[in-house]
């Protein structure tokens, strides 16, 4: 039936489908134009329309579309607005884009007939480089409206204390097309924004660190136990209203009990955080976090069977100060002395404390301390001070002594020392962003570059690159073929018991304790290539990264955690097996008998023992093995995308005109401006200046 204008259902239907498809058009057109002046590797377009015309041409679109909707509107259509958000679009569009990348891989072009290997390896490489790349745009996505850094920093306001710089790094990162800093610049924004004062507890497993804790804080809401017992790093923070606040790796966030943590933080109960726990907070009204400050209790380091010291090591770098726990009775090793060094090169300051300290007389104590002492120094050439605690009996006031003098006054000047914190970590940022400045700016100066070791280099990173996606499948491949080895385990109990009755050793031994014996020589032999392949892949791409700082010297690339450190902590195999004790045979008989023999006496629980053992051995060593890789990709990524970037710009081979060489060097004459202004020193009064060398 026709509206009041004359016009009905099915006019309006028509027009506003001819409308939208004019208006599509349009959008086309725009789209030629952007396309006729990007700077894709792969132009569709010529660059004949000028800049004037450009402009001319989407101001008269403007006009068309304007026009439009006000035609539409004078018939009375309305638009019911947009369909569709252009977050989601972007993403659903950047999934078919990493569909499109990960067809371009190797295994993906045998149809089309067999490559070279070395061209494999270069694929492999730029498909990993290129999902990198997507994997940085999707977290950019993420922020949402939180990527505006400067209205952030404007919020804040002028008084606060390093802002100043982090505005003019934000400035000078997105004037100065320098994305591969946006990441780090992000985190301490964020630090600026809610100032807090973390102190990490860190340790091997068992060493006391929840119990430490636990104490400081006069509560018992942290697990303890002799097994590793923290999956994941646990923060304590301030709240009137005790609650546990989990986020998982869906993004979920739950508000639970606290007399549910250990089901989300404990190995036992979370093993391997098979949950996906990616972050816990325990908000607790504890009168010593009231004023911002947060504890953190870590994973143990040195864990076997645990994923735990990978989510430390993750960790690490984001905490302001790191009290580390060292046993009194264990000498230190290369797991404590690792941690030191990754906290020193991270310019973390570290309180040591040898922990359990009552197992010792005074007279041992101070041997320790000087012998631990000593270790750091020789091994790492830092200097760290240490102090003995317990939290037993009389020897509690040791801790009560490190307290009042050592971290009480943190308590009190915490978020002075936050503030101090944010500022070394904008300090190391601002050099880094200094360096990459200089760089471009001699790039540009100097014309060209000599692009034969520059190409070399961009090649090395991308065949480094390509090898973790080799052994990402070579090491899953042999993760699944552990599952299988029962049959194998089976052959080599039966001959490691005959041996054992051929040569018995002097006080004998459980058949149980043969076999498991026996299959763990087994599961080592197994997963010694894994770890091999592993530890090889890490050391190639250590030597990537330190061929980047010979040729990009500024770049700092090689700062950081060794890549090696990812490769620790191999889960040990262990079998559920019933307690026996078997004789040779009273009747005579021949090896094959008895092999056979021995073969029937291992069906049953034994046989189940093994098969559960090695099943569950293989998930394990898969998970493992997934999660160093994970670490390996992460940390050499991150150092690997600024040599990328460097790489880019170098080998642009354009001159800067003289306004963006002016440019350049104005940035990097206030940054210099603000290195000047920052050099004030540190907190030597409570001991928190990074340890000395």
């Amino acid at each position: 039936m026709p509206s009041a204008n004359g016009f009905t259902e099915s006019h309006r239907r028509a027009l506003l489908a001819n409308a939208r498809y004019a208006d599509k058009l349009v959008s086309d057109i725009e789209g030629i134009l952007s396309a006729s002046e990007s700077k894709s590797p792969f132009p569709k377009y010529r660059p004949d329309v000028s800049l004037h015309q450009a402009r001319l041409i989407r101001s008269q679109l403007a006009r068309f579309r304007d026009h439009l909707g006000r035609v539409m509107s004078s018939v009375g259509i309305q638009h019911g607005g947009a369909q569709f958000g252009s977050l989601h679009s972007i993403r659903v569009t950047l999934t078919f884009v990493r569909i499109a990348v990960q067809e371009m891989t190797p295994e993906q072009l045998r149809g089309y007939g067999d490559l070279p290997e070395a061209a494999a390896s270069d694929l492999r490489g730029l498909c990993r480089e290129l999902e990198g790349l997507i994997d940085g745009l999707e977290r950019n996505l993420a922020l949402g409206a939180g990527v505006d850094l400067q209205a952030r920093l404007e919020r804040i306001g002028q008084t606060t204390k390093g802002a100043e710089l982090l505005r003019l790094l934000d400035r000078i990162t997105l004037e100065d097309e320098l994305a591969e800093f946006r990441a780090p610049l992000l985190n301490l924004v964020e630090r600026v924004e809610s100032p807090r004062f973390e102190i990490a507890v860190f340790g091997r497993v068992s060493s006391g660190k929840s119990t430490l804790l636990n104490h400081l804080l006069e509560t018992s809401v942290l697990p303890v136990g002799v097994n590793p017992i923290t999956a994941v790093p646990t923060r304590l923070v301030y709240g009137g209203d005790p609650h546990l606040t989990v986020t998982l790796s869906d993004r979920e966030v739950r508000r639970r009990p606290i007399n549910e943590l250990a089901g989300y933080a404990s190995e036992e109960q979370n093993p391997g955080n098979e949950r996906g726990v990616t972050k816990l907070v325990v908000a607790l009204p504890s009168p010593r976090l009231q004023t911002g400050l947060v504890l953190v209790d870590t994973p143990g380091l040195g864990a076997l069977a645990t994923a735990g010291a990978a989510e430390t090591r993750s960790y690490l770098p984001q905490c302001d100060l790191g009290i580390l726990l060292l046993s009194a009775v264990n000498p230190i090793n290369e797991e404590d002395l690792s941690t030191i060094e990754a906290l020193s090169m991270a310019r973390i300051p570290i309180l040591g404390l040898l922990s359990k300290a009552d197992l010792l007389p005074a007279a041992d104590r101070m041997r320790a301390l000087d012998y631990t002492r000593k270790a750091v120094f020789e091994n790492l050439g830092l200097s760290i001070d240490i102090h003995p605690v317990s939290t037993i009996g009389d020897d509690e006031a040791l801790l009560r002594d490190w307290f009042n003098h050592t971290l009480s006054p943190l308590f009190t000047r915490h978020q002075e020392l936050a503030v101090e914190s944010m500022q070394r970590k904008a300090g190391v940022l601002r050099e880094a962003v200094t360096a990459a400045l200089r760089l471009k700016l001699g790039n540009g100066n100097t014309g060209p570059p000599v692009a034969a070791p520059l190409e070399e280099l961009e090649r090395q990173l991308r065949t480094a690159a390509g090898e973790i996606e080799e052994t990402r499948r070579y090491c899953l491949d042999a993760s699944d073929e552990i599952q299988a080895l029962y049959e194998t385990a089976r052959q080599r109990c039966v001959e490691a018991v005959l041996e054992s009755w051929r040569k018995p050793e002097p006080g004998g031994l459980l058949t149980s304790g043969i076999i498991n014996r026996a299959a763990g020589r087994l599961a080592a032999e197994a997963t010694s290539q894994i770890s091999g392949r592993l530890t090889g892949l890490a050391g190639h791409l250590g030597a990537a990264l330190a061929r980047a700082a010979e040729i990009l010297p500024n770049t700092a690339v090689a700062a950081g955690e060794a890549l090696q450190d990812c490769v620790r902590e191999m889960p040990r195999f262990e079998a559920a097996l019933p307690e026996m004790r078997l004789a040779r045979p009273w009747f005579p008989a021949s090896d094959a008998v008895t092999r056979m023999w021995l073969k029937s006496k291992f069906e049953g629980d034994v046989a189940r023992g093994l098969q559960a053992g090695f099943a569950s051995y293989g998930r394990a060593i898969e998970g493992w093995t997934r999660r160093v890789l994970g670490a390996l990709q992460e940390r050499f990524d991150a150092r690997a995308d600024v040599c990328r970037a460097q790489l880019a710009r170098l080998l642009e081979r354009k001159r800067l005109s003289q306004a963006q060489c002016a440019a350049i060097e104005g940035h990097l004459a206030e940054l210099e401006r603000t290195l000047a202004a920052s050099e004030t020193g540190c907190a030597v009064s409570v001991g928190l200046c990074p340890p000395e060398r």
